[in-house]
């Protein structure tokens, strides 16, 4: 399972949040990839309830949000996911007009948690290997995820997410995820104002320190 365990000294710092039951709807095909290997080893535990919608992946943000709003407007899935926990995953390379979309999600009755890539998913793959602190190209994300597997970096694809999990550092993707969040938080910066001010951003660690966490107490 590779690094899916987190130290005893990473415990006691991060605070435990009861995951409970999550909808996550996913903008990209890499993002369900990647969370999918997480549901997959968190479902043995019966008390927690992981769903993951793609009905909109490989759209873009606006695609994932009003897919979120339809499917939550429908009869069956207000009932059903009234309790859950809803999070919207999507990147901040499309549409331009970014920002408006955030503050619609952000002002959506359903209280959606965004977890955010700026400007691609690969931003949050590559923390798992370096720190990304400076704006990078979507061809130099490529590159660069490239150097550190044993074929080229291929978008969507469940095996070099898996090995990406493996043989990367998911400890210190989440250290690097945090110092990146503090800078901006350094400079008053927030995604509901300040997005296209924020790359490279990504807060997606907020979600799997918590992943991390219930796998290691098991």
């Amino acid at each position: 399972m590779g690094r899916t365990i987190l130290s005893p000294k990473n415990k006691i710092e991060i605070q435990r949040e009861y995951i409970g039951k999550i909808l996550l709807f996913c903008e990209g095909m890499s993002e369900k990839h990647y969370l999918d290997y997480f549901k997959d080893i968190i479902s043995k535990n019966k008390f927690t309830e992981i769903k993951i919608e793609t009905e909109s992946a490989d759209g873009n943000a606006r695609t994932v949000f009003n897919f979120a709003e339809k499917f939550l407007s429908e009869d069956e899935n207000i009932s059903r996911y009234i309790h859950h926990k809803k999070y919207l995953v999507f990147d901040c390379d499309d549409p331009s007009n970014i920002q408006d979309v955030i503050i619609d999600m952000n002002n959506s009755s359903h209280n959606y948690s965004l977890l955010v890539s700026n400007f691609r998913f690969e931003t949050w793959l590559l923390m798992h290997f370096e720190y990304v602190y400076d704006h990078i190209s979507k061809r130099d994300l490529s590159m660069h995820l490239t150097a550190h597997l044993k074929d080229e970096y291929k978008k969507a694809d469940a095996g070099i997410i898996r090995e990406i999990i493996n043989n990367g550092n998911i400890e210190e993707a989440i250290k690097n995820g945090h110092e990146l969040e503090n800078k901006y938080i350094s400079e008053r910066k927030t995604i509901l104002s300040n997005i296209k001010e924020m790359n490279p951003y990504t807060n997606i660690h907020t979600l799997i320190e918590q992943f991390m966490l219930e796998i290691s107490s098991n």
